[in-house]
């Protein structure tokens, strides 16, 4: 695995002295993003373009903060590039809940929602397979 962004926080708690909870990795040198956010309703990452210009490519849902029983407990969310940069996935806790391919432009979570963009043919239900196949050792 190329790089690893991780912190720690409470479910629903917005980072001190901000309105949300953000957590933010760019590839080295891909121009790509991947971005988290917590807005103390739901969790969502959101993949990024920064080529030319920053471009929204997907949003992925990860959570809705009144379905997390332990919101007390500290969690670890951490995102991580594949070697080649093209690819991140959004982890927490160990687990991975997010993935999304800026070659194929296909992003890929737990929930499956919300639908996939019409350019993505592949199913959007991220699978432990699927995760296999892009961050296996």
């Amino acid at each position: 695995m190329a790089s690893t962004t991780e912190e720690q926080f409470l479910i629903g708690q917005p980072a001190p002295g901000a309105d949300n909870r953000l957590l933010s990795s760019a590839a080295a040198h891909g121009g790509y993003e991947v971005m988290f956010e917590d807005d103390g309703s739901t969790g969502y990452v959101y993949a990024i373009s920064n080529k030319p210009g920053p471009e929204l490519l997907d949003a992925l849902h990860i959570y809705n903060v009144a379905d997390i029983a332990d919101r007390q407990v500290p969690v670890t969310a951490s995102i991580v590039w594949n070697e080649a940069g093209d690819a991140a996935a959004f982890v927490l806790n160990g687990y991975c809940h997010a993935l999304y391919d800026f070659r194929q432009r296909a992003g890929f979570c737990r929930t499956g929602f919300p639908p996939p963009r019409q350019e993505q043919d592949a199913p959007r239900e991220l699978t432990d397979e699927l995760v296999d196949q892009y961050f296996s050792a």
